[in-house]
């Protein structure tokens, strides 16, 4: 039998469409405006489809139960960091160095520098100074009666706080909040206009940090000082100084803030789960990690695939992108029952939207105890929240409200 070059082409074209047809493949844009502003109906399509899913409008892979999330961000052998986090190869490039773009042994030398002043024991001695910061905000919200939780609450310790701690110039103080909201758009398609407008940003910021930070306008004890001493002792090199001043800006913002602003709208959605947490305030910590499981800040971060590895029956290959979907793992029922439905009494401490492995949240301790912070000023201070108003704008990684109106009921005044 003769075996023709057109029965080949055929059956090689035969073999791929049996092999595209085989693979779960979600057909609409990750990074439009329906996706992202009504994310869970579309989690859940994800979900049925299996635990790696082809996003073919972005030609990237999903990682979408959390087991295969959890899996993934333990393993950073096959899903790497290093080659960067995002799903466009401008930021990927330029992002080179920073802690959230390394492996080990290089992230684990700069995240041991770096979270030095985030650990447990370090913010205990922050504890009172949050707590008086927390306690004249909320005095002052409450007897107003009318406030924005995203404005005038969850952004204020965050800013605060940051601003203080990092210890930026005039500059970097007053740009810190634009600046960390353009990186995350940046961390989207190329074809976006999001990703184009958040590449111009982050093109500012590590001007900023490489070009125009000077040490001396830098705040003395600050943790930005704090990475210039390291590298005059040797531990690191300035530029590596400089671009970690990159990670202490972005995580430490948007996620807190989003995060906040979710709870007040949980529990003024779901005021019987607040009247829980005013009679048992030792809830607050099963509270937080309900809030950021169910509403979780960072939509997903990338991979980068780096040998052939089967997810689900499906091989994704070396070389391509896996998204990691914090949001979608977070409201897997094989894991939680009920995901959808908010309830304090969880025992949500091993969700993901902190991550999970070497790249856990550095910050996680800080935003933790910035929640809980707020949580105690308010709990004897307001009986209810009311909505308003509530509105979000799209964006590429995080998930949050861009104004929340409330009003606070059988409010107690200072």
């Amino acid at each position: 039998m003769t075996i023709t070059f057109a029965n080949l082409t055929n059956e090689k074209e035969e073999m791929l469409v049996a092999r595209e047809n085989a693979i779960p493949t979600f057909e609409l844009d990750f990074w439009s405006d329906e996706v992202i502003l009504d994310p869970y109906p579309h989690y859940e399509t994800l979900r049925a489809l299996g635990p790696a899913v082809w996003l073919s409008k972005n030609q990237v892979w999903a990682l979408t139960h959390y087991a295969s999330v959890r899996e993934g961000l333990l393993n950073p052998a096959v899903f790497s960091s290093a080659k960067g986090c995002m799903v466009n190869q401008p930021m990927n490039d330029a992002t080179q160095g920073i802690m959230l773009c390394s492996d080990d042994p290089e992230h684990l030398a700069m995240r041991r520098l770096f979270a030095r002043p985030l650990q447990p024991k370090a913010l205990a001695e922050l504890r009172p100074r949050l707590n008086g910061l927390a306690t004249a905000k909320i005095d002052e919200l409450v007897n107003r009666g009318t406030f924005d939780a995203v404005a005038d609450l969850a952004q204020f310790l965050p800013l605060t706080v940051v601003t203080e701690l990092v210890g930026l110039d005039a500059e970097g103080r007053e740009k810190m909040l634009g600046w960390a909201s353009g990186i995350f758009d940046a961390f989207g398609p190329i074809d976006s206009p999001r990703t184009l407008s958040g590449l111009a940003i982050a093109q500012d910021v590590i001007s900023y940090v490489l070009e125009r930070v000077e040490r001396k306008n830098l705040v003395p004890g600050g943790w930005g000082e704090a990475l210039f001493i390291a590298a005059d002792n040797g531990a690191i090199s300035e530029q590596t100084a400089r671009l970690m001043l990159v990670d202490y800006l972005t995580p430490s913002l948007d996620t807190t803030i989003n995060a906040t602003s979710a709870a007040i709208e949980l529990f003024a959605n779901h005021p019987a789960e607040w009247a829980k947490l005013r009679a048992d305030p030792s809830l607050i910590p099963h509270a937080i990690n309900e809030v950021i499981r169910l509403e979780s800040p960072i939509r997903a971060f990338a991979r980068h695939v780096a040998q052939d590895f089967v997810v689900g029956g499906v091989t994704l290959e070396q070389g391509s992108r896996a998204l990691m979907l914090y949001g979608c793992a977070n409201r897997d029922p094989a894991k939680y029952p009920e995901p959808a439905v908010f309830q304090i009494e969880r025992r949500a401490g091993d969700h993901l939207g902190f991550g999970m492995g070497t790249h856990l949240c550095a910050g996680m301790h800080l935003a933790k105890l910035e929640l809980e912070m707020l949580f105690q000023a308010l709990i004897p201070r307001v009986e209810r929240f009311k909505i308003l108003e509530a509105s979000r704008k799209p964006h590429n990684t995080l998930r949050g409200l861009s104004r929340l109106i409330v009003g606070v009921e059988g409010r107690t005044l200072a």
